[in-house]
Protein backbone atom coordinates (compact mmCIF):
# COMPACT_ATOMS: atom_id res chain seq x y z
CA UNK A 1 0.00 0.00 0.00
CA UNK A 2 3.06 2.56 0.56
CA UNK A 3 3.64 1.79 -3.17
CA UNK A 4 0.30 2.58 -4.31
CA UNK A 5 0.28 5.73 -2.01
CA UNK A 6 3.40 6.90 -3.20
CA UNK A 7 1.94 6.54 -6.79
CA UNK A 8 -0.82 8.75 -5.99
CA UNK A 9 1.48 11.57 -4.84
CA UNK A 10 3.67 10.97 -7.72
CA UNK A 11 0.22 11.31 -10.08
CA UNK A 12 -0.44 14.58 -8.57
CA UNK A 13 3.09 15.76 -9.09
CA UNK A 14 2.76 14.45 -12.65
CA UNK A 15 -0.67 15.46 -13.34
CA UNK A 16 0.53 19.68 -13.04
CA UNK A 17 3.11 19.09 -16.10
CA UNK A 18 0.05 17.44 -18.41
CA UNK A 19 -2.58 19.64 -20.19
CA UNK A 20 -5.67 19.04 -18.55
CA UNK A 21 -7.73 18.78 -21.93
CA UNK A 22 -6.23 15.35 -22.44
CA UNK A 23 -8.56 13.58 -19.57
CA UNK A 24 -11.93 13.08 -19.41
CA UNK A 25 -13.54 15.92 -17.76
CA UNK A 26 -10.65 17.08 -16.86
CA UNK A 27 -9.20 17.19 -13.56
CA UNK A 28 -11.59 19.62 -12.30
CA UNK A 29 -14.96 17.95 -13.33
CA UNK A 30 -13.45 14.87 -11.62
CA UNK A 31 -12.22 15.97 -8.65
CA UNK A 32 -15.60 18.25 -8.26
CA UNK A 33 -17.11 14.58 -9.06
CA UNK A 34 -15.33 13.32 -6.25
CA UNK A 35 -15.92 16.43 -3.79
CA UNK A 36 -19.80 15.59 -3.94
CA UNK A 37 -19.61 12.45 -3.85
CA UNK A 38 -17.28 12.58 -0.44
CA UNK A 39 -20.06 15.01 1.13
CA UNK A 40 -22.93 12.49 0.68
CA UNK A 41 -20.71 9.21 2.25
CA UNK A 42 -22.47 7.99 5.43
CA UNK A 43 -20.02 7.49 8.41
CA UNK A 44 -19.76 4.10 7.68
CA UNK A 45 -19.08 4.33 3.92
CA UNK A 46 -16.13 7.04 5.02
CA UNK A 47 -14.33 4.80 7.67
CA UNK A 48 -14.32 2.15 4.76
CA UNK A 49 -12.91 4.28 2.55
CA UNK A 50 -10.42 6.01 4.83
CA UNK A 51 -8.92 2.73 5.61
CA UNK A 52 -8.78 1.55 1.83
CA UNK A 53 -6.68 5.02 1.19
CA UNK A 54 -5.12 5.12 4.10
CA UNK A 55 -6.30 8.77 4.34
CA UNK A 56 -6.09 9.96 1.06
CA UNK A 57 -9.00 11.43 -0.39
CA UNK A 58 -10.84 10.20 -3.39
CA UNK A 59 -10.20 14.01 -4.43
CA UNK A 60 -6.55 12.95 -5.23
CA UNK A 61 -7.94 9.82 -6.91
CA UNK A 62 -10.21 11.01 -9.71
CA UNK A 63 -7.72 10.84 -11.98
CA UNK A 64 -5.28 8.74 -11.49
CA UNK A 65 -6.60 6.16 -14.05
CA UNK A 66 -5.90 8.74 -16.81
CA UNK A 67 -2.54 9.22 -15.16
CA UNK A 68 -1.41 5.70 -14.84
CA UNK A 69 -3.73 4.20 -17.87
CA UNK A 70 -1.42 1.39 -19.23
CA UNK A 71 -0.64 0.36 -15.57
CA UNK A 72 -3.97 0.07 -14.56
CA UNK A 73 -4.97 -1.99 -17.79
CA UNK A 74 -2.51 -4.10 -17.27
CA UNK A 75 -4.03 -5.52 -14.37
CA UNK A 76 -7.17 -6.48 -15.14
CA UNK A 77 -8.07 -9.67 -16.30
CA UNK A 78 -7.11 -10.37 -20.00
CA UNK A 79 -10.58 -11.68 -20.82
CA UNK A 80 -11.90 -8.36 -19.62
CA UNK A 81 -9.88 -6.16 -22.18
CA UNK A 82 -8.71 -8.51 -24.85
CA UNK A 83 -5.87 -6.29 -25.72
CA UNK A 84 -7.97 -2.99 -25.80
CA UNK A 85 -7.63 -2.01 -21.85
CA UNK A 86 -10.29 -0.86 -20.04
CA UNK A 87 -13.02 2.05 -21.57
CA UNK A 88 -13.77 5.09 -20.44
CA UNK A 89 -16.55 5.33 -22.84
CA UNK A 90 -19.60 3.37 -23.40
CA UNK A 91 -21.62 2.43 -25.88
CA UNK A 92 -25.45 1.82 -25.99
CA UNK A 93 -27.84 0.09 -27.93
CA UNK A 94 -30.43 1.48 -30.65
CA UNK A 95 -32.65 2.33 -27.45
CA UNK A 96 -29.89 4.07 -25.44
CA UNK A 97 -29.31 1.30 -23.12
CA UNK A 98 -26.07 0.48 -22.33
CA UNK A 99 -24.78 -2.79 -23.16
CA UNK A 100 -24.26 -5.38 -19.87
CA UNK A 101 -21.76 -7.49 -21.74
CA UNK A 102 -18.48 -6.59 -23.37
CA UNK A 103 -19.87 -8.19 -27.10
CA UNK A 104 -22.28 -7.04 -28.82
CA UNK A 105 -25.36 -9.81 -29.29
CA UNK A 106 -25.59 -11.15 -32.33
CA UNK A 107 -22.32 -10.23 -34.06
CA UNK A 108 -19.75 -10.21 -30.90
CA UNK A 109 -18.33 -7.57 -31.94
CA UNK A 110 -16.10 -5.85 -29.05
CA UNK A 111 -17.56 -3.43 -27.01
CA UNK A 112 -16.14 -0.51 -25.34
CA UNK A 113 -18.03 -0.29 -21.74
CA UNK A 114 -16.76 1.35 -18.65
CA UNK A 115 -20.26 0.81 -17.32
CA UNK A 116 -19.67 -2.60 -17.52
CA UNK A 117 -16.40 -2.12 -15.42
CA UNK A 118 -17.61 0.23 -12.94
CA UNK A 119 -20.39 -2.43 -12.26
CA UNK A 120 -17.90 -5.22 -11.72
CA UNK A 121 -15.49 -3.31 -9.78
CA UNK A 122 -18.27 -2.23 -7.38
CA UNK A 123 -19.16 -5.82 -6.95
CA UNK A 124 -15.68 -6.63 -6.50
CA UNK A 125 -16.12 -3.90 -2.99
CA UNK A 126 -19.37 -5.06 -1.87
CA UNK A 127 -16.80 -7.93 -0.98
CA UNK A 128 -14.26 -6.03 -0.01
CA UNK A 129 -13.30 -7.94 3.14
CA UNK A 130 -12.27 -10.86 0.59
CA UNK A 131 -9.38 -8.82 -0.86
CA UNK A 132 -6.36 -7.55 -0.09
CA UNK A 133 -5.48 -3.85 -0.15
CA UNK A 134 -4.05 -3.62 -3.21
CA UNK A 135 -7.00 -4.98 -5.27
CA UNK A 136 -9.40 -3.02 -3.09
CA UNK A 137 -7.49 0.12 -3.88
CA UNK A 138 -7.41 -0.60 -7.51
CA UNK A 139 -11.18 -1.27 -7.27
CA UNK A 140 -12.00 1.85 -5.77
CA UNK A 141 -9.90 4.56 -7.82
CA UNK A 142 -11.71 2.39 -10.76
CA UNK A 143 -15.33 2.93 -9.47
CA UNK A 144 -14.48 6.73 -8.88
CA UNK A 145 -13.18 7.60 -12.06
CA UNK A 146 -15.28 5.52 -14.19
CA UNK A 147 -18.93 6.69 -12.76
CA UNK A 148 -17.18 9.98 -13.32
CA UNK A 149 -16.39 9.67 -16.89
CA UNK A 150 -19.91 7.85 -18.00
CA UNK A 151 -21.50 11.04 -16.57
CA UNK A 152 -19.39 12.80 -19.54
CA UNK A 153 -21.47 13.85 -22.79
CA UNK A 154 -18.62 13.19 -24.80
CA UNK A 155 -18.14 9.60 -23.47
CA UNK A 156 -21.24 8.26 -24.80
CA UNK A 157 -20.91 6.21 -28.14
CA UNK A 158 -24.37 6.07 -30.09
CA UNK A 159 -24.32 2.89 -32.40
CA UNK A 160 -21.01 2.19 -34.41
CA UNK A 161 -21.25 5.19 -36.66
CA UNK A 162 -20.28 7.40 -33.74
CA UNK A 163 -17.72 5.30 -32.67
CA UNK A 164 -15.36 8.73 -32.77
CA UNK A 165 -17.00 9.29 -29.44
CA UNK A 166 -16.86 13.36 -30.65
CA UNK A 167 -12.79 13.19 -31.59
CA UNK A 168 -13.91 15.26 -35.00
CA UNK A 169 -12.22 18.78 -35.41
CA UNK A 170 -14.50 22.08 -34.16
CA UNK A 171 -13.41 25.80 -33.81
CA UNK A 172 -14.26 27.30 -30.06
CA UNK A 173 -12.66 30.21 -28.73
CA UNK A 174 -10.66 30.92 -32.70
CA UNK A 175 -9.06 27.63 -31.54
CA UNK A 176 -9.01 24.39 -33.53
CA UNK A 177 -9.93 21.12 -30.94
CA UNK A 178 -12.39 18.83 -31.32
CA UNK A 179 -15.97 18.05 -29.74
CA UNK A 180 -14.82 15.43 -26.94
CA UNK A 181 -12.45 18.06 -25.69
CA UNK A 182 -14.96 20.69 -25.59
CA UNK A 183 -16.89 18.89 -22.70
CA UNK A 184 -13.84 17.14 -21.24
CA UNK A 185 -12.19 20.26 -20.24
CA UNK A 186 -13.76 23.64 -21.94
CA UNK A 187 -17.21 23.22 -20.56
CA UNK A 188 -16.21 23.09 -17.27
CA UNK A 189 -13.00 25.42 -16.83
CA UNK A 190 -13.93 27.97 -19.18
CA UNK A 191 -17.20 28.79 -17.51
CA UNK A 192 -16.55 27.62 -14.10
CA UNK A 193 -13.37 29.38 -13.55
CA UNK A 194 -13.23 28.13 -9.77
CA UNK A 195 -11.79 25.13 -7.64
CA UNK A 196 -12.95 21.60 -7.85
CA UNK A 197 -14.62 22.57 -4.58
CA UNK A 198 -16.22 25.69 -5.42
CA UNK A 199 -17.56 23.66 -8.61
CA UNK A 200 -18.77 21.06 -6.41
CA UNK A 201 -20.81 23.60 -3.95
CA UNK A 202 -22.13 25.00 -6.98
CA UNK A 203 -23.09 21.46 -8.81
CA UNK A 204 -24.39 20.11 -5.06
CA UNK A 205 -27.87 21.78 -5.43
CA UNK A 206 -30.55 18.93 -4.74
CA UNK A 207 -32.46 17.71 -1.66
CA UNK A 208 -32.32 14.50 -0.13
CA UNK A 209 -35.82 13.59 -1.94
CA UNK A 210 -34.19 14.50 -5.77
CA UNK A 211 -30.53 13.40 -4.82
CA UNK A 212 -32.66 9.58 -4.08
CA UNK A 213 -34.70 10.19 -7.56
CA UNK A 214 -31.79 10.57 -9.14
CA UNK A 215 -30.01 7.16 -7.51
CA UNK A 216 -32.52 4.83 -8.24
CA UNK A 217 -31.88 2.14 -10.51
CA UNK A 218 -29.50 0.35 -11.37
CA UNK A 219 -25.53 1.59 -13.05
CA UNK A 220 -26.95 0.35 -16.44
CA UNK A 221 -30.37 2.63 -15.93
CA UNK A 222 -27.71 5.26 -15.09
CA UNK A 223 -25.95 5.21 -18.26
CA UNK A 224 -29.38 5.27 -20.19
CA UNK A 225 -30.37 8.57 -18.38
CA UNK A 226 -26.49 9.86 -19.39
CA UNK A 227 -27.12 8.58 -23.20
CA UNK A 228 -30.81 10.00 -23.05
CA UNK A 229 -29.16 13.44 -21.66
CA UNK A 230 -26.92 13.91 -23.85
CA UNK A 231 -27.85 12.59 -27.32
CA UNK A 232 -29.20 15.89 -28.17
CA UNK A 233 -26.30 18.25 -27.94
CA UNK A 234 -24.23 15.32 -29.23
CA UNK A 235 -26.18 15.59 -32.86
CA UNK A 236 -26.06 19.52 -32.85
CA UNK A 237 -22.15 19.82 -33.53
CA UNK A 238 -21.13 18.20 -36.52
CA UNK A 239 -17.70 17.52 -37.95
CA UNK A 240 -16.00 21.54 -38.78
CA UNK A 241 -18.71 23.37 -37.04
CA UNK A 242 -17.81 26.57 -34.75
CA UNK A 243 -18.67 26.38 -31.26
CA UNK A 244 -19.69 29.44 -29.80
CA UNK A 245 -20.29 31.52 -26.40
CA UNK A 246 -23.77 30.89 -26.79
CA UNK A 247 -23.89 27.15 -27.40
CA UNK A 248 -21.06 27.15 -24.25
CA UNK A 249 -24.05 28.42 -21.59
CA UNK A 250 -27.29 26.70 -23.23
CA UNK A 251 -25.23 23.98 -22.52
CA UNK A 252 -23.72 24.56 -18.68
CA UNK A 253 -26.54 23.38 -17.16
CA UNK A 254 -26.53 19.69 -18.74
CA UNK A 255 -22.74 20.01 -18.04
CA UNK A 256 -23.94 21.02 -14.24
CA UNK A 257 -26.25 18.14 -14.20
CA UNK A 258 -24.14 15.79 -15.27
CA UNK A 259 -21.38 16.58 -12.35
CA UNK A 260 -24.01 16.92 -10.00
CA UNK A 261 -25.79 13.32 -10.59
CA UNK A 262 -22.29 11.65 -11.21
CA UNK A 263 -21.43 12.94 -7.49
CA UNK A 264 -24.31 11.71 -6.12
CA UNK A 265 -24.56 7.92 -7.62
CA UNK A 266 -21.36 7.74 -6.79
CA UNK A 267 -21.89 8.14 -3.12
CA UNK A 268 -24.94 6.18 -3.66
CA UNK A 269 -23.20 3.66 -5.32
CA UNK A 270 -19.94 3.65 -2.31
CA UNK A 271 -22.86 3.56 0.18
CA UNK A 272 -24.26 0.34 -1.12
CA UNK A 273 -21.54 -1.47 -0.77
CA UNK A 274 -19.59 -0.81 2.05
CA UNK A 275 -22.66 0.62 4.53
CA UNK A 276 -25.16 -2.32 5.25
CA UNK A 277 -27.88 -0.60 6.80
CA UNK A 278 -28.24 2.09 3.87
CA UNK A 279 -27.98 -0.78 1.39
CA UNK A 280 -30.78 -2.52 3.38
CA UNK A 281 -32.96 0.64 3.22
CA UNK A 282 -32.12 1.72 -0.44
CA UNK A 283 -32.61 -2.20 -1.66
CA UNK A 284 -36.41 -1.94 -0.98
Amino acid sequence: MKNLFSKTIAALFIAALIPASAFGWGRMGHAAVAKIAQNHLTKTTQKRVQEIMQGTPLVAIASYCDDYRAEVDATFPLEWTEGIGHAHTFEVDPDNRPYTTLHEPGTGRQLVNNVYFADHCLQDLAHAKDFPDSIRWKELVMVTHLIGDMHCPGHVRYAAKYKDIGKYPVTFAGQLTTYHVVWDNYMVTNHLPFSYSDIAEICDDCSPEQIEEICKGTIYDWGKDVADKCQECRLEIQDGDTINAKWIRDHTPLMKTQIRNAGYRLAHALNMAFDPKYARKHSK
